[in-house]
């Protein structure tokens, strides 16, 4: 059993893995941010594309999503700061990767929001 690589601490199995196999959906945007981070450390694009709606799907390139997720190897996901105001949520997260034998972050701003009782990813501010 390894850990998750949301960085919670937690089993995979019981964070992240259960949303990303469909056995579970994320009851918060905290929760659904970090399985979309452990689905990009396995390129796991299906999964990316489940969980976005307008406007961040339109023009969401899979293959070019999935190509990007295998090259790079992923160091950590920091959450800094979580809001939840009703069927919106934000999240401000930090996710170091090394690219190119470089190191990299993405710093982002995600918004999320709650469709009949399911959270998406809508977009995110870098």
């Amino acid at each position: 059993m390894k850990n998750c690589p949301c960085g919670s601490g937690k089993i995979y199995s019981d964070c992240c893995g259960i949303f990303i196999s469909g056995q579970k959906m994320p009851s918060t945007p905290e929760e659904l941010m970090r399985s979309r981070y452990t689905a990009y450390t396995q390129a796991n694009i299906d999964y990316i594309s489940r969980t976005m709606k307008s406007p961040a799907a339109d023009g969401f390139d899979a293959h070019a999503a999935s190509a990007w997720a295998k090259r790079v190897k992923w160091i950590k996901l920091d959450v800094v700061k979580t809001v939840l105001n009703g069927e919106k949520g934000f999240v401000e997260f930090r996710a170091y990767f090394n690219e190119k034998n470089k190191k990299c972050v993405i710093h982002e701003l995600s918004e999320f929001h709650q469709i009949e009782g399911t959270w998406f990813y809508v977009d995110g501010r870098h």
